[in-house]
């Protein structure tokens, strides 16, 4: 039940901004509906890895400042539901882009 909610929540989420930047700028869903889902995803990639590059700049940013040397992290993403559905999205969206917009092609 509790992974059924947080796929509901992500759609929720990616649905309302595409909706939102499709009503702000009075164009057609599928023109953010991609780039959401990829911002989202980057987004949600990037806030649950740990041991990447924020995480070197913090260690080297508190070892300049008190001169301790920080112990360095190895790189651990774990993915997570909301990441899987936003890619989902992502990749539904992408191939429904690109045959909305194969005639320009």
């Amino acid at each position: 039940m509790k992974i059924i909610i947080n796929i509901l929540i992500t759609l929720i989420v990616l649905l309302g901004l595409s909706l939102s930047f499709t009503y702000l700028t009075h164009t057609k869903f599928i023109d953010y509906s991609f780039l959401v889902g990829m911002i989202v995803s980057i987004i949600i990639w990037f806030s649950t890895s740990k041991g990447g590059f924020t995480s070197r700049l913090t260690d080297m940013t508190v070892q300049g400042t008190t001169g301790m040397k920080m112990e360095g992290q190895n790189f651990e993403f774990k993915p997570t539901i909301a990441f899987f559905t936003s890619l989902s999205y992502t990749i539904i969206t992408f191939v429904v882009m690109l045959y909305h917009y194969r005639s320009y092609f």
